[in-house]
């Protein structure tokens, strides 16, 4: 959902918080599902979990196109909260992220991502597609 310029995406996973918390912290793992198209790889993911860490990320297209997200690392509650900031290796815009988990049973969680900070729709609207490719992935790794 766009609100302004900030979007907010909701998603209920098959999983507990803990391994939904996972999908975001382990390098392993985000290379499953952090892609938001058939056929993208992630080739790098560097990710130093821990507030003021850094993360890497380097995302190839069918074409061998790459898509490099960083950003520190701002709050770290375990299994419940990240929020990270988000910058292209090509942009100087730097927005913040924030991935909140709420438990609904033993195997079950609502994600809630939160995007902020685009200077207008357009470029909001661009991440609410990369975003919901990559969520519609995320089941697939549990």
């Amino acid at each position: 959902m766009a609100k302004g310029n900030s979007l907010v995406l909701t998603r209920v996973l098959p999983a507990s918080r803990e391994k939904v918390f996972a999908t975001w912290t382990e390098e392993a793992l985000i290379k499953q599902w952090f892609c938001p198209q058939a056929g993208m790889t992630v080739r790098v993911a560097e990710l130093d979990v821990r507030e003021g860490g850094t993360y890497h990320l380097v995302v190839e297209d069918t074409d061998g196109k790459t898509y490099s997200p960083s950003g520190v690392y701002e709050t770290i509650v375990t299994n419940e909260k990240i929020i990270f900031s988000w910058k292209w290796a090509d942009a100087e815009l730097i927005t913040r992220v924030t991935i909140e988990l709420r438990a609904l049973g033993d195997n079950e969680t609502e994600l809630t991502l939160t995007h902020e900070g685009f200077p207008d729709t357009e470029i909001r609207d661009r991440h609410i597609q990369g975003w919901e490719g990559c969520l519609a992935k995320l089941p697939d790794v549990f």
